[in-house]
C-alpha cells in the first residue's frame, strides 16, 4: 500500500478516533498532574520562607548577642539604631526577676517601658536556656500597647536582657504569598499559635492550630505535603509545609483543592476545543497533504541512509503488518538503525568519561565527583568515613623488565580483584546509576598504579585497619600474567579519616597520600594513618 492512498484513508477516520480517545482519558489524570504541581511548587514556596526565616532568626539573635556589650554611645548611634528598627526591635531592656527595668538600652519610639507585667515576666522565665539566646512565643503586653511581639531572652548574671520584637516582619512576609484565589502562607510558632495567615482576626488573637495535621507535622521537625479541613476557608485544602530549623517555627503553604479541580475542569474544556478545532484543521489540509508529504519523506530516507552507511551493519528485524507503507517501513528501520549507533556510541563515550579503561574502576574525575556527594552526606547524616590511597610497591620495575603489556594486565586483575573484594559493580546501563545509588564503598584508580577508596559509614580507626589488613591478604598475592609470567607484588596504603584529617576531598586525599609515602618510608608493604589532626581555622 502507497503512502499516499494510507494518508487519504487515515484522515477520513481522524475525526472520530481522537474524539474517542479524549473521552477515554479520565478526568482525574489533570486532577492528578495538578496535585503533582502542588507538591513541587507549593514545598518549594514553603522552604524558600523558611530558608529567609532562618536567616531573620540568626540575624536577629545575633544583633541582639552584642547589644548588652555596646557602649552607651553606641546605643544611641543612629546607624545602630536604624539597625535595631529594620530588624522590628521595640523594646531592649534589662530587668531583675520581678520585672523592674534596670536598664533602658532601645526603645523605637524613644520612650522606654518603666515597667513588665508578671504574664511577660513569666513567659521570659519560661523561655530562658542557660548561656543561650531563646525566642518566646507569640504574645503582647496591653500595659504598653505593643502589640503583637516576641520576646528574646537571655540571662546576664541575676537580670535578664529582654527585647520586644514585633511580628510585622513574618505577617509582611506570609502576606507576599498569594495565588491562585484562596493560595495563601501560614506561619505559627513552636506553640502553634498563628504569626501570619490571611485572616488578621487569627493573627490578633493568636489563634492556635495545633489541631491541623501539617502544622503537628512541621512543628515536630517533617517537611512534605498533606490534606487536611481547613476552618478558616471551611473546605479540604493540600499544602506543602516545613519548619524554620532554628526558631522551630512552622511554615505552610496550602491552597484549596477545590481550585485545583476547577483548574482541571478548564483544562478538559480547553482540549476539547483545541481537539476540535484540529481535527477541522486537519481535515481541510487532508487532500494536499497526501499529495505534497511522499517528496520530504523520500529526501528524508536518503538522508537517514546517508547516516546509516557509517554505522553499525546489524540488521535489525521489524515484523511490521502489509497494511504499513513501504516507506515507513523503510524510515523505520534505518531511523532504529542510526539510534541504535547512537544510543551505543553514547554509552561508550560516557563511560570512556566516567571509568578507567584498564581496570573498569571509576577514574579520577568520577571519583571526585561521587566522593564529594558521599562526604556530603555524612557531613548530613553525622557519620565518619575514610580515604585509603594504595600505590604498588615497586610497579616502574614490573614495566621495565616485563613490558607495559604485562603491567596493564597486572593492573587490570587488580583492579578486578578489588571490585569484586568490595562487591563493586560498575556496569551499568546508565552512567549515572552510581551517583544515583551510592555505595557505601567507592574504589577507583587514579592512574598509574594509584588506586583510592572510600569508606563510609565507619565506626572507628579500628574497623578501617580490620578491613584493609584483609583486603591486603586477597590483593596482595601471586598474580600469573602474560607469557607465563609470575609475579607476587606488595603495596604501601595510607589513610586518612574523615572528618579528623579533613572535611574536604582535597584535604582528605592530601592527608592520605602524606601517609602513603610515609609507609613507603617506613619499609613499604604497610598501612599508615594520616597524624595531623584537621584545623577548620587552617
Amino acid at each position: 500500500m502507497k503512502l499516499r492512498h494510507l494518508l487519504v484513508i487515515t484522515f477520513a477516520i481522524i475525526v472520530i478516533i481522537p474524539m474517542t480517545l479524549f473521552w477515554i482519558w479520565p478526568y482525574s489524570k489533570a486532577l492528578e498532574l495538578e496535585v503533582k504541581e502542588v507538591n513541587e511548587k507549593h514545598l518549594v514556596i514553603a522552604k524558600n520562607l523558611s530558608a529567609a526565616f532562618e536567616r531573620y532568626y540568626q540575624d536577629v539573635t545575633g544583633i541582639f548577642s552584642i547589644v548588652a556589650f555596646q557602649s552607651q554611645k553606641q546605643l544611641e548611634s543612629k546607624e545602630f539604631k536604624q539597625l535595631l528598627n529594620s530588624y522590628k526591635f521595640k523594646e531592649i531592656i534589662v530587668i531583675n526577676d520581678e520585672g523592674a527595668v534596670q536598664r533602658c538600652l532601645f526603645s523605637a519610639n524613644g520612650n522606654c517601658i518603666e515597667s513588665v507585667k508578671n504574664d511577660i515576666v513569666l513567659l521570659a522565665k519560661e523561655t530562658l536556656k542557660e548561656g543561650a539566646i531563646q525566642i518566646s512565643t507569640v504574645t503582647e503586653d496591653k500595659t504598653n500597647n505593643s502589640g503583637l511581639i516576641l520576646l528574646v531572652v537571655k540571662k546576664v548574671n541575676n537580670n535578664i536582657l529582654l527585647a520586644y520584637l514585633s511580628t510585622d516582619y513574618i505577617v509582611q512576609m506570609g502576606k507576599r504569598v498569594a495565588f491562585g484565589k484562596k493560595g495563601h502562607a501560614a506561619i505559627v510558632d513552636q506553640a502553634g499559635n498563628v504569626l501570619a495567615h490571611p485572616l488578621d482576626s487569627w493573627i490578633q488573637e493568636r489563634k492556635n492550630m495545633i489541631a491541623i495535621s501539617p502544622i503537628k507535622k512541621m512543628l515536630a521537625g517533617k517537611t512534605g505535603v498533606d490534606e487536611f479541613y481547613s476552618p478558616a476557608l471551611k473546605g479540604d485544602m493540600i499544602a506543602g509545609y516545613t519548619q524554620v530549623p532554628n526558631a522551630k517555627w512552622g511554615v505552610m503553604v496550602p491552597q484549596p483543592i477545590k481550585e485545583l479541580e476547577n483548574k482541571a475542569d478548564a483544562i478538559d474544556q480547553t482540549a476539547i476545543f483545541v481537539m476540535l478545532l484540529g481535527l477541522g484543521l486537519a481535515l481541510l489540509i487532508t487532500i494536499p497533504v497526501s499529495l505534497i508529504l511522499i517528496k520530504p519523506l523520500e529526501n528524508l530516507l536518503r538522508a537517514i541512509k546517508l547516516i546509516e552507511q557509517g554505522g553499525s551493519n546489524v540488521n535489525l528485524k521489524w515484523n511490521l503488518s502489509k497494511l504499513i507503507p513501504l516507506e515507513l517501513q523503510l524510515l523505520k528501520m534505518s531511523f532504529a538503525n542510526m539510534m541504535q549507533n547512537i544510543e551505543r556510541n553514547k554509552k561508550e563515550i560516557s563511560k570512556l568519561a566516567y571509568f578507567d579503561a584498564t581496570t573498569g574502576l571509576p577514574n579520577r574525575n568520577y571519583f571526585y565527583r561521587l566522593s564529594n556527594k558521599a562526604l556530603d552526606k555524612m557531613l548530613k547524616t553525622n557519620q565518619k568515613g575514610a580515604l585509603v590511597f594504595i600505590d604498588f610497591d615497586g610497579f616502574k620495575a614490573v614495566n621495565d623488565t616485563y613490558g607495559h603489556r604485562v603491567g596493564d594486565e597486572l593492573l587490570f586483575l587488580f583492579g578486578k580483584r578489588l571490585a569484586s573484594f568490595l562487591s563493586f559493580n560498575s556496569e551499568y546501563e546508565q552512567i549515572n546509576y552510581l551517583t544515583d545509588n551510592l555505595p557505601l564503598i567507592i574504589p577507583a584508580r587514579l592512574g598509574g598504579d594509584e588506586f583510592v577508596i572510600l569508606f563510609q559509614d565507619i565506626e572507628n580507626r579500628r574497623e578501617v585497619e580490620l578491613k584493609l589488613q584483609t583486603l591486603f591478604e586477597v590483593l596482595f598475592l601471586k598474580y600469573e600474567l602474560h607469557d607465563g609470567v609470575e609475579l607476587t607484588i606488595t603495596g604501601s596504603a595510607g589513610v586518612a579519616l574523615y572528618p579528623e584529617n579533613g572535611y574536604r576531598y582535597d584535604q582528605l586525599m592530601k592527608s592520605a597520600d602524606i601517609a602513603m609515602y610515609d609507609a613507603k618510608s617506613a619499609g613499604k608493604n604497610r598501612i599508615k594513618f594520616a597524624e595531623k589532626a584537621f584545623n577548620k581555622t587552617s
